[in-house]
């Protein structure tokens, strides 16, 4: 099985990044590691001021694949 390039820290970082918000101010409620169509993705969640933001991203080149908002 291939393996992903990036690490779970490296996959947040790039959420935040694309949210352009610093990760002190987040909290996590998840980051694994999935494989979609064989592909292998990140699924990244975290809630910051009562928004919950979802992320898939590209677990080989950090691309951000998908990118979800919910405001409570």
């Amino acid at each position: 099985a291939s393996q992903a390039k990036l690490s779970y820290d490296e996959a947040k970082a790039a959420a935040l990044k694309h949210a352009g918000i610093n990760k002190d101010d987040v909290k996590f409620l998840r980051c694994e590691l999935d494989r979609d169509d064989g592909a292998l993705k990140y699924e990244v969640e975290f809630t910051k001021d009562g928004v919950e933001y979802e992320y898939d991203i590209d677990a080989n080149n950090g691309t951000v694949l998908w990118v979800d908002k919910d405001y409570d």
